[in-house]
């Protein structure tokens, strides 16, 4: 007679897992906005404190997912042995140094902006994913609020754009 107790523990693995993933992935995108925020501060501040905004926002995100991993009495993030977490953390700062930096024309600013578009919509389809494969219930309204965020980042984003380049097409007939 099956008991509960290993589909149990597989939930929890598998809750476990997926909020390493999101965790993981909240941290690249921060990383990610951090330096757009830096690269543009240069050349356009407004669009320089959009994007310290939107990494504020993946700062509130990790604040919940560690909230969700102490509700379910899962370890945190930072004490959870990984033999993995020095090498990414190496890889994601090599990523950050290797990348050239200040934003100085239209024609950059722009291409920045259409990949920080193409990566929200990556993040949005990721998170989409994680709730399609997430077996706990209880998770549902977090990773929900989670897709409306990225919903919001990826519309405001494609606002930005368009505005940015009709000022900069205004600018340029002048």
């Amino acid at each position: 007679m099956p008991t509960t107790t290993p589909s149990l523990a597989r939930l929890v693995l598998v809750l476990d897992k997926l909020l390493s993933l999101a965790d993981t992935h909240e941290r690249d995108e921060l990383a990610r906005y951090r330096q757009l925020a830096f690269s543009f501060l240069t050349y356009d501040t407004a669009v320089s404190r959009l994007m310290a905004s939107l990494g504020i926002q993946c700062e509130m995100r990790l604040e919940t997912l560690e909230w969700v991993t102490k509700e379910f009495g899962l370890p945190p993030r930072a004490s959870r042995p990984s033999s993995h977490t020095h090498q990414a953390n190496r890889q994601r700062t090599a990523r950050l140094v290797n990348q050239h930096f200040f934003i100085n024309d239209p024609r950059m600013a722009c291409d920045e902006l259409n990949h920080a578009i193409d990566k929200a919509a990556f993040s949005l389809h990721f998170y989409d994913n994680l709730m399609e494969a997430s077996a706990m219930p209880a998770l549902t309204p977090v990773l929900s609020a989670i897709i409306k965020q990225k919903r919001t980042e990826h519309a405001v984003l494609v606002d930005y754009l368009d505005n940015f380049a009709e000022r900069q097409r205004e600018a340029s007939s002048a």
